[in-house]
């Protein structure tokens, strides 16, 4: 008898991704997001399939699915799942990392590019007749080439150390701060200097985020750090939303104090309408550019992770233990049959 995969992960995905679902397992595809329907459809089946950014896998979530004795995600994040509840719950949780470091590395630089260039700006100001007004804005702000840039990474993992290695290629001047300090060899190799934390944000005129969110990294962005950045500095976030302090960044982009901000990730996500970055005065929108959580989000990797992932399905229904557990549960939970 095949193993039942519950997938909240739609369909069209695989579709667009090119992958092709293994006979080896019956899938079932369901566009849900409430606990409750989550639930519901998780009914029966052996193994849950989930993106890594939406929607959250609850502790309830996780208590009322007693036939699942494995969750997949599609990607490298496993924030959104209570990965304690599932371990509790004798059930291993599997990522995909580093299928798509690369490709967020470069949508961050994009992102850089575009606040330095005020591309979002240029295109609305001639999409409304202001050619004219769009080319005097450009030479008024006195934009910058990305060799220009001295840029501060604060986190430097895989997709860190790429946007690192992309910003030297185009001749920018990079530091960096983790918790763990890389070895010397790779500093060395990259070219890259370590920096204490307020030291960078106070000596970089871009900062660029790439940390998995933890109890240490929520809210690690706030009103003190935005203010150590050099006025008119740009702040780039490719991570998790909770790591920066909403709030306290749209006073920065109302004071003026940052010349910009790029967050493919917010919190929550969708923002409701009433959020305050959403009902900033016009001056401070035109310093905020927000893309919906797609810096990973290409065909070539959207490929790999998807692939990635349901070779980790297969590997486990064949009983082989199960690769990448962030939970520490390394084999599955006991079949329930019904």
């Amino acid at each position: 008898m095949r193993l039942k995969v519950s997938s909240i992960v739609p369909l069209k995905r695989f579709e667009e991704a090119g992958v092709a679902l293994p006979e080896a397992l019956d899938f079932r595809f369901h566009e849900v997001l409430t606990e409750k329907e989550i639930v519901m459809v998780c009914e029966g089946a052996d193994f849950l399939l989930t993106p890594a950014a939406y929607p959250p896998i609850t502790s309830r979530i996780i208590e009322s699915i007693p036939t699942v004795r494995m969750i997949q995600t599609t990607g490298t994040g496993y924030n959104r799942i209570d990965i304690e509840s599932a371990a509790r719950m004798g059930i291993p949780v599997a990522n995909i990392p580093g299928r798509n470091v690369t490709t967020v590395a470069e949508f961050a630089l994009a992102l850089l590019i575009a606040l330095q260039r005020h591309v979002m700006v240029s295109d609305r100001e001639i999409k409304a007749g202001g050619y004219t007004r769009a080319r005097e804005r450009f030479f008024q702000s006195g934009t910058r080439e990305v060799s220009e840039s001295r840029i501060g990474v604060i986190g430097f993992g895989g997709i860190g150390r790429r946007m690192a290695q992309l910003a030297l290629s185009l001749g920018a001047s990079v530091s960096y701060y983790d918790v763990e300090r890389a070895p010397e060899k790779i500093e060395n190799d990259l070219g890259v200097a370590f920096r204490p934390l307020d030291e960078l944000l106070k000596s970089c005129d871009v900062i660029s985020l790439h940390l998995p969110l933890t109890e240490r990294t929520r809210g690690m962005i706030g009103s003190r750090e935005l203010r150590l950045m050099p006025a008119g500095a740009l702040l780039i976030n490719t991570s998790r939303g909770e790591v920066v302090d909403q709030n306290a960044l749209t006073e920065a982009l109302e004071s003026g104090h940052l010349g910009g901000a790029a967050l493919d990730t917010v919190y929550p996500e969708p923002l409701p309408a009433e959020d305050p970055l959403l009902q900033m005065s016009p001056a401070a929108r035109d310093r905020l550019l927000l893309t919906p959580h797609i810096a990973g989000m290409t065909r070539g990797a959207m490929h790999r992770m998807l692939t990635d992932a349901l070779g980790n399905l297969l590997r486990a229904a064949s009983g082989e233990p199960p690769e990448h557990v962030v939970n520490g549960v390394l084999k599955l939970r006991e079949r329930v049959f019904e």
